[in-house]
């Protein structure tokens, strides 16, 4: 039999807390758009800039709660969220408890909101409880194991327990065992390869450094600026000063293009990813240096 927690609180809060970020979001970049070019400017960009991860996380939370449901027979409770299946065996479960009847302190960790309550916590004596449901932990419904809890959020908590009462009266037909299947791209090798995050890392630092130093120093720049230099170190190449800007922005397209290839030939080659990321930040660091040059 499956289950379906009511979600359109949780989904609602979820799009409300995204679009209310986007708002400020848009002011930021108005702000960059049409406001004076310096520090604040750059400023503004990278708060925009940052508000993208927690824009990216909550929109994996909701596509998690719409995924989110219950099945329950004779051999065990299943419980698939986005990502992740949890199998727990029937005949491994002790009892069934209605946390908010049973008056129980039950508190959840990581992120959450009115309608997602989903995450790693715990429950009073029972100890160590994970949670997947849409009410508060207090009011969940508790499934409890030797080994862990779970909590879960049934709309018919009455019919819940009497197809609970059935399955066990009928006993398993086969042997199930406990545990928890991820799917494929939750295993991917890059989610636990440091070296790929930091360069990964270090291409994003450099590329917010090279806007930083631009932009805060904009204003004290001459109208026009020397651009380029012969081989014998004199300037053979004055510009206006807007196009410095084409430093910082070349060297995010080479982050971008590189970091997507390297992406496409990690699980392949990896060596040849590092080097696709390595390079990236060869290109940002001569073109510090030369922006550097022409900045001071």
């Amino acid at each position: 039999m499956n289950w379906r927690p009511r979600i359109g609180v949780g989904v609602v809060v979820g799009i409300a807390i995204i679009l209310t970020i986007l708002l400020v979001d848009a002011g930021l970049v108005w702000r960059v758009v049409r406001g004076p070019i310096n520090g604040i400017t750059f400023v503004c960009g990278l708060l925009a800039l940052v508000s993208l991860g927690p824009i990216v996380l909550i929109a994996y939370r909701i596509y998690d709660l719409t995924r989110l449901r219950y099945e329950f027979d004779r051999n065990r409770l299943l419980i698939v969220r986005a990502g992740t299946r949890y199998t727990i065996p029937l005949a491994s479960i002790e009892r069934v408890v209605d946390a908010r009847q049973a008056g129980l302190d039950a508190r959840i960790k990581g992120v959450r909101w009115p309608g997602y309550y989903v995450g790693p916590g715990s429950v009073g004596e029972i100890g160590m409880t994970l949670f997947f449901g849409v009410t508060p932990p207090g009011s969940q419904l508790l499934v409890i194991t030797p080994a862990l809890a779970y909590g879960i959020s049934v709309p018919d908590l009455d019919a819940f327990r009497e197809v609970f009462a059935a399955c066990r009266r009928l006993g398993s037909s086969v042997q199930v065992r406990h545990e928890s299947v991820q799917s494929p791209y939750v295993h991917w090798p890059i989610w636990r390869d440091r070296v790929a995050h930091g360069l990964l890392a270090a291409g994003i630092l450099l590329g917010v450094l090279l806007f930083a130093v631009l932009l805060f120093r904009y204003p004290s720049l001459s109208n026009r600026l020397p651009m380029h230099y012969d081989a014998a170190g004199q300037v053979d190449r004055i510009a206006p000063r807007h196009e410095a800007f084409d430093l910082p922005v070349i060297g995010l397209i080479a982050w971008a293009t590189n970091g997507v290839l390297g992406t496409l030939l990690y699980r392949r080659h990896k060596m040849l990813s590092y080097l696709a990321w390595s390079g990236t930040l060869i290109v940002q660091t001569l073109f510090l240096m030369a922006l550097w040059d022409i900045v001071h």
